[in-house]
């Protein structure tokens, strides 16, 4: 599974501003907008990644850009010794606080990382991946959990050995994972549906590879996020995709659909297989795979139409609401089953 490095991202508004803010859950009490765990990175003119919108995150951005703005000027050097590994620690009542109807209790952390940090997150964001950090409540360089901290009142690993992302057991740190996995998701055809489509799963953190045979059928533009893939035999980079992907057949031609889903099915392996269709493409579809001699249980794997009935109409922005609504169901369930097998922990919301 692909992953975004958020000190990546980081680095590179640091580069661009002088400075980034980093704000996590760090915990959660009742009901919230977003998991503990979640985060974003915000600087003067952007942001990247939610800890949920609304009022809560406005005024998560507002503190952040006062610190900074208060921040001291870096050494002109941006060395190591000058950094100050600045962080503050809130929390909020989302009612009483925020005027949200949510009614919990979040408690955040901000880091704000400069130029003079930008040597030691290098160095974190070099390591080889998954990496979970122990991020100080206080001062202080974030620690890698490769091994429990040296204090066995801050370990980060559970009694089993599993590392529990989340506060240590003193308070004095929050563990998080570094990396935050995508899935590649192939779509295949770059017409109206497709061009409706591609932004939403983008939006999904979904790695996302975009396919059609050839330049001229895709957009000027396309959206961040999303690879666009020149195959004059799309069918063939189906067949190299990793197993752990979810692919969306919504071609402009049957034969190349069909194509499509056969070397799928008579492959190694996939996460989700869905075809754009009707009940009737559907059937015929399936008596001609059978023919090829796909087994009823590979087909059985192949969902066609996709999407959700709830969401009716033809236009490409409904049946592209659809479709992104079903690759949602997806996700969540492949990520509760990736959870259930990882040897990282659930994040605690304590």
């Amino acid at each position: 599974m692909a992953e975004a490095n958020w000190i990546t991202e980081a680095l590179g508004r640091i580069d661009a501003h002088g400075a980034v803010v980093r704000a996590s859950l760090i915990g959660v009490k009742g009901s919230a907008p977003r998991e503990a765990g979640a985060m974003m990175l915000i600087s003067p003119d952007d942001i990247w990644q939610t800890i949920g919108g609304g009022t809560l995150e406005f005024e998560v951005m507002q503190q952040a850009r006062a610190l900074l703005a208060d921040r001291p000027a870096d050494a002109p050097t941006g060395s190591p010794e000058n950094a100050s590994w600045h962080r503050r620690v809130t929390t909020a009542a989302l009612g009483p606080d925020m005027g949200q109807c949510c009614g919990g209790v979040v408690r955040l952390l901000l880091e704000c990382f400069s130029a003079a940090e930008r040597p030691v997150l290098r160095e974190l964001a070099a390591l080889p991946g998954p990496v979970v950090l122990a991020h100080p409540l206080a001062g202080g360089v974030p620690l890698v959990c490769a091994a429990p901290p040296a204090s066995p009142a801050t370990s980060p690993t559970a009694a089993d050995g599993k590392i529990v992302l989340g506060l240590s057991a003193d308070k004095t740190h929050f563990l998080a994972c570094r990396d935050l996995p995508r899935r590649p998701a192939f779509v295949y055809g770059a017409g109206h549906i497709g061009r409706a489509l591609v932004g939403i799963l983008a939006s999904l953190d979904l790695d996302v590879h975009w396919i059609d045979i050839r330049p001229n059928r895709f957009p000027a533009v396309i959206p961040d996020g999303v690879r666009r893939v020149i195959a004059a035999d799309p069918s063939m980079i189906a067949g190299h995709a990793p197993p752990d992907a979810i692919h969306l057949v919504i071609t402009h031609n049957h034969a190349l659909d069909q194509a499509i889903c056969h070397k799928l099915l008579a492959g190694d392996g996939f996460a989700r297989l869905g075809l754009i269709g009707s009940a009737t493409k559907s059937a015929r579809f399936r008596q001609r795979l059978t023919r090829a001699g796909i087994s009823r249980d590979r087909l059985d794997r192949l969902v066609c139409p996709i999407g959700i009935p709830a969401i009716t109409g033809k236009q490409p922005a409904r049946v592209a609401l659809s479709i992104a609504a079903r690759v949602a169901i997806w996700q969540q369930e492949l990520d509760i089953a990736h959870n259930s097998r990882d040897h990282i922990a659930a994040p605690v919301t304590a």
